[in-house]
């Protein structure tokens, strides 16, 4: 492996985890709007499954692993959801 290959991986695991830390806020903010805004709780919920998909895609980046089949699909299933709107 060269040297850039950890680099690259290290990138990766870097953007999933930024992704999973918005996820988890933007998860806070549904919540704390569940009795104001009609949808918000699923919307939350959507939200912390791609933080958890975020962070299982960082450790396997770290690991030098792409994802599980699992945890991209996980992450289409939240966007295809987003998609619909």
């Amino acid at each position: 492996m060269d040297n850039k290959q950890p680099d690259m991986f290290e990138a990766l695991a870097r953007t999933a985890e930024a992704i999973a830390e918005i996820a988890d806020h933007s998860a806070d903010v549904h919540d704390n709007a569940t009795q104001h805004l009609p949808g918000a709780g699923e919307h939350a919920a959507r939200d912390r499954r791609l933080a958890d998909a975020g962070r299982a895609a960082a450790a396997a980046y770290r690991n030098h692993q792409v994802p599980s089949p699992d945890v991209q699909q996980a992450i289409r299933d939240v966007r295809s959801k987003t998609d619909d709107r």
